[in-house]
This record gives C-alpha cells, structure tokens and sequence, in this order.
C-alpha cells in the first residue's frame, strides 16, 4: 500500500505525534509499503524532501497567514510531482494548518482521509492549556474532523472528550499508538561518567506537564536522599520558571536540564533512571511512559487523561492521586525503600509495554486502511471558510477545473492587510513570525486591544535577542495559543 502520513512535527524534532508515526512508518517501509510524511518545514534549516529509514519526508511552509497559504498550492503541486498517489492519508495530531491541507488532498486525490486526535487536540475539562492551542485551530480543524472518513482518537479518554466535542460523530474508535519496543527494551545505560541514581523527567517544559512539582518533591527529599539527583530532558515555555524555581531552593548542583534529546539518548536516560515522573495536568495517552515500561524504568505517574490506559493497571506504575510535591516524595520513598515493589514494576511494565509495540499494532493499521481504500466513496471538497475556498479555487486547473473565482486570493489578502494595519509598525517590522502572532491572535477570537497591549510589552522587553529570533519566539507563542503578555515573554 501507499500510505501519506500527515502531522504537524517531525524529524528532527522528538515527541509527540512525531515519535508513533516515525516507529510505525519504519515497520510499514519494512514490509514493503510506500511510506510518505507530509509536515511542517521545522526547523528551516532541513530540506524540503529527504528519506530516512524508508520514510519520505515532505516539508511545507508553516501557513497563518493568508499570504502564506497563498504559496501552499505550489507546495502540493510539487508533493503531487514527487510521490505516488497514496491509498490513504492518516492526519495524526490535529494541529493547524494540515488537517484542512489532508482534507484538500484527499478530495484532489480521491482517496480516504483518517484523522487521529492525540494530546492537546481538543479542550480538556480540567487543564486549561489545550484549549489555548485548541482555539488557534479551530477553524480549520473542526471541519475536517467532521468530514473525515474515519475519525479516531488515541486513547479511551480522548474519544470520550472528542464524542462531546463534535455530538454527531459518535461512536468514536480508538487507535492505540505504539513504541519501537526494541529500541527501549534493549537500551543500554547512560555513560555520562555519574553513577549517581537519578529521577527522569522527560517531557515538554510546560504548564500541564507539571515538571515544578517534581522539583518541589526533590526539595522535600534533599536531605532524606542526598544521594538522589533529578534530570529535566525537555525544552518548553517553563525552562527559564524551572531553572530561576531551582536556584531559588538550592537544588541547583542536585539537578541538570539537558534540553530536548533525540530518541536513542531518550532510551538510554530511561534505562539509567531510578524512576520517571509523569506529573501532568491532562495528557492524551503518554506514549512516553510505555516507552518507560519497555526500558526498565519504572513510572510514577498521575491519571490524567489516558494514562492509565497506556500504563495498564496498578501492576504497572505507581500512581499519585494529583501533581502534588508531597504525593511524588511519597512514591520516591516507596521504591527507594522497598525494591521488592520498584522490581515488580518493571517486570510487569515490560510485559504490559510489548502490546504497544508498532510491529504487533501493525498488522491492524494495515487492516483499517484496506478495509477503508476499499469501501471508499469519493466526495466532493466543500470549502467551509475563505482559505479553503482559494486553496481549492488555485488547485482547479491543476486537475481540469474551471476556477469558480476570478481571484481567489483577493478577500483574504484584503482581511490579512486590515487586520495587520491594527498593530504597530514598529511590532509588524520585528518580521513575518511577529505578524504570523498578531494574525492568528485575532483570529483565535483576542481582541485588538489586548493584542496591542502585548506587542507593547514585547517591544519593551529587556532582551539581548535579534528581530528574527523574536519574531521565531513569538510564532512558537502562537503555535501554543500563548497570547498572554506573560506567557509570551516567556518565549524571549
């Protein structure tokens, strides 16, 4: 089969909805497969198109505003040029733009659209930093979930909040994502030249992660466990809160931030831990603690989300009833103390982590995308708002169309100018990334005062940062839903 995978981060970036779709593309290219990933040109510095490990990857431009899709027609026509016509598209991590893009291509193509909700997809009733991103994608997002072929979700949890969400698309099946089971199972240890026993945080450095809390818990600890170090692998918005949080309690010497990592260091760190801690607010299923369990790591975790799910029952973690400081001591001193229980975790979480391996996931993925290819009915593109009706008014004569427009891209060009003509000149002259962050700001429903309020603040900001790499940390504040003012300077 021919398989385009759709997702809005991939290699070289780590985590997320990178790390399934990497694991199970190499076991799909094994088999014989065409495995294509379509994605977003992050960081620019990687080419457009390379192979690796069998994988295809494509990279287009990072579109918000008008003017930027404006170029995506373009982009499609040449990843038209350079793969075959796939069987099926698989959107994993429904984050803009590529869920409206995958939705366009399916209908050009003719071919079935399958979209995966993950983590941070859709609001969560109890965190509120999902919503945040949710409203940055909402517009494109929500249509293309109601029109795919087959909408799923990655866990229990999540089928349940997205059921809720959409009403009209019940039930909702859940799609496990999987592990490179070996990859972790048979990781060697960490040779850093410290043989000092360590927990692991191994996560994104923001809010919902909850990562202040296991420093707090290491703070508690200091003086029962001296022997006892924290390591934080992960970059996010909260790096420079949880360095400034370190230094206040004097744990700077007891804990190291190592920044994001690739994924074989990842698996070593995992079999070198003591334990990992998962203290988040919300998550969609934390592939990273099965990743744990196939390395040997044992996980402390809360149930948040679809934890549990991926973790299996009490025989596979050991559970804290919220991200409590007081609650993680708890659990350290517990598999400190007694062995007995820290070994019985790990035997058990290695047993539990091999279901989620993407070779044995494998064989049904295979089966969902013959069955769907086969049962397919083409449909018609309906576009839902300005952007996708000049997307697809520009893409007419590419398959014999006669454009409906005389000049599809007028109106939204038109709104792009109006709305940026509200900031001011000297924020709009910080670059592109700046106006890309005023843009979808608006467009997320934050009134132009408040915007304006924020670009006042950035633009006063003590920094020794250049315009383009202010304008690069405010999109990162936009991909985030971070329109606050202290949000946003937490990216300078």
């Amino acid at each position: 089969m021919n398989i385009l995978f759709v997702c809005s981060v991939y290699y070289p970036i780590t985590g997320g909805a990178q790390d399934p779709i990497d694991q199970l593309g190499n076991v799909l290219a094994s088999r014989g497969h065409r495995v294509d990933v379509l994605t977003r040109h992050a960081p620019d510095t990687t080419p457009k198109l390379e192979q690796r490990n069998g994988i295809w990857i494509h990279r287009i431009g990072n579109a918000v505003l008008p003017s930027d899709f404006r170029r995506t027609p373009a982009e499609l026509r040449l990843l038209v040029q350079q793969m075959p016509k796939p069987d099926v598209i698989q959107v994993v991590g429904l984050r803009r733009p590529l869920p409206m893009i995958a939705e366009l291509l399916g209908c050009w193509w003719n071919v079935p659209v399958i979209q995966t909700v993950g983590g941070y997809d859709i609001p969560d009733p109890v965190d509120p930093d999902p919503r945040k991103v949710f409203l940055t994608s909402k517009d494109s997002m929500l249509p293309a979930m109601r029109r795919a072929d087959l909408l799923n979700a990655a866990s229990d949890d999540l089928a349940r909040k997205t059921e809720l969400l959409l009403g009209n698309r019940s039930p909702v099946p859940t799609f496990y994502v999987g592990i490179d089971y070996e990859l972790f199972n048979l990781a060697a240890p960490e040779e850093d030249g410290n043989d000092r026993p360590f927990l692991l945080s191994l996560r994104r450095l923001e809010p919902a992660k909850s990562v202040d809390k296991i420093v707090e818990a290491m703070h508690i600890l200091r003086d029962e466990m001296p022997e006892l170090d924290l390591v934080i692998a992960g970059e996010g918005s909260e790096r420079r809160m949880l360095e400034r949080y370190v230094d206040q309690l004097d744990l700077r010497e007891r804990v190291s931030f190592l920044g994001e990592v690739p994924i074989e260091v990842a698996a070593r760190l995992l079999r070198s831990a003591f334990a990992t801690v998962v203290a988040s607010k919300s998550e969609g299923g934390g592939l990273v603690n099965v990743e744990a369990q196939a390395a040997g790591c044992p996980v402390i975790a809360t149930r948040a989300g679809g934890i549990s799910e991926y973790l299996g029952d009490e025989r596979g973690a050991l559970y804290v009833g919220a991200p409590d400081g007081g609650e993680i001591a708890d659990a350290v001193r517990n598999l400190w103390h007694d062995p007995d229980v820290r070994e019985r975790i790990i035997t058990a979480g290695r047993s539990l982590a091999e279901g989620f391996s993407a070779a044995s996931l494998a064989e049904h993925y295979l089966e969902v995308y013959a069955e769907l290819a086969e049962s397919y009915t083409p449909r018609e593109f309906l576009p839902w708002n300005m952007i996708t009706a000049a997307l697809w008014d520009d893409l007419a004569l590419e398959d014999g169309r006669e454009p409906a427009l005389d000049d599809p891209w007028s109106e939204p060009i038109a709104v792009e100018n109006l709305v940026l003509s509200t900031a001011e000149p000297e924020f709009r002259a910080l670059g592109r990334g700046a106006m890309a962050f005023y843009y979808l700001g608006w467009a997320s429903g934050v009134s132009t005062e408040k915007l304006r309020d924020v670009c006042r603040h950035v633009l006063e900001a003590e920094h020794d940062e250049s315009k383009e790499a202010v304008a690069e940390a405010l999109e990162q504040a936009a991909d985030w839903g971070r329109f606050d003012v202290d949000d946003c300077l937490k990216y300078l």
